[in-house]
């Protein structure tokens, strides 16, 4: 069955027609690490195609922002913020500024194995995963330090020095926002918000597979109505503007696959009856199938 592309580094060019490949210093490490200033997004193309990554995203925004789509959600990143993004969660930039800067940063888990890389870059995912939003706008004090660690790590990768210094270099910029996550006041989860919490985690793996109301509630054994309760009051969209809007971003994803059919890529997704798959993404894009493809460069 087909899935959302997943991407390795060195198979970047297809998101936003930048070729990261012919921009790393150490050849053989891109797929473990890679920096670089986010001026480099002025020569790619916006909106980026939908799409999963092997590796870790980090970016800090030093002056400029940048508009990203993370599963159904859109988020801006302006100055002094950052955005941490694991693997596994769908994504594209749908615009940033001319005068954007700050600094692109990926890295593998194997990367930040050993040491403690993997625990400081855990904690932060989880309270991204808590508050649903992969966002943060550290204090001054913090700011200032995560911009200098990054400049000497861009430096340092620049001169095709060594990568054990950057990791260590890494381990401490993720130090810096864990530090600066738990100072924030610790928040307790209303029982609507943990079910919230609950459904997107869930739509996250499984939304290729089950697209009604009732198969989440049955998996969060609740009753339809009152997810929809819970979701409407916390969110302010119901449960099916949610999965839906989560659908069609893994439709888009699959139809910039080239090697695909429309009825290949509604197969995959679950949906048997092609008519629908198209009148679905049509209501829900304004577009058909077929029209987006025309649209997207697919070279």
């Amino acid at each position: 069955m087909s899935r959302v592309p997943q991407y390795k580094p060195d198979e970047f060019k297809p998101i936003s027609d930048i070729d990261w490949g012919e921009r790393k210093v150490l050849k053989k490490d891109l797929n473990e690490f890679f920096i670089d200033p986010l001026q480099v997004l002025k020569e790619g193309k916006t909106p980026s195609h939908p799409h999963r990554k092997t590796v870790n995203d980090f970016i800090f925004i030093r002056k400029g922002s940048i508009r990203k789509m993370v599963c159904s959600s859109l988020f801006g990143i302006e100055e002094g913020m950052i955005i941490v993004l694991p693997p596994y969660k769908i994504r594209t930039i749908i615009h940033n500024t001319p005068n954007v800067e700050g600094f692109y940063c990926h890295f593998s888990n194997d990367f930040i194995a050993d040491g403690p890389g993997l625990k400081y870059l855990q904690d932060i995912l989880n309270h991204a995963d808590l508050i649903y939003n992969p966002t943060l706008f550290p204090d001054e004090e913090h700011r200032e330090r995560i911009y200098l660690i990054l400049q000497q790590m861009q430096e340092i990768y620049k001169n095709d020095q060594d990568l054990e210094l950057i990791r260590l270099y890494l381990f401490t910029l993720l130090g810096e926002i864990r530090h600066f996550i738990e100072k924030l006041p610790q928040r307790d989860l209303s029982a609507n918000e943990t079910l919230v919490f609950r459904f997107r985690k869930l739509i996250t793996t499984q939304i290729q597979n089950l697209h009604s109301v009732k198969d989440y509630a049955d998996l969060l054994n609740v009753s339809p109505n009152h997810l929809n309760k819970s979701i409407k009051k916390t969110t302010g969209k119901t449960a099916s503007e949610i999965i839906n809007e989560s659908l069609l971003m893994e439709a888009k994803a699959l139809l910039s696959q080239p090697h695909l059919s429309v009825s290949e890529i509604a197969f995959s997704l679950g949906v048997e009856d092609v008519s629908y798959f198209s009148r679905f993404f049509r209501k829900h894009s304004g577009i058909s199938p077929s029209d987006y493809r025309k649209g997207i460069d697919l070279s």
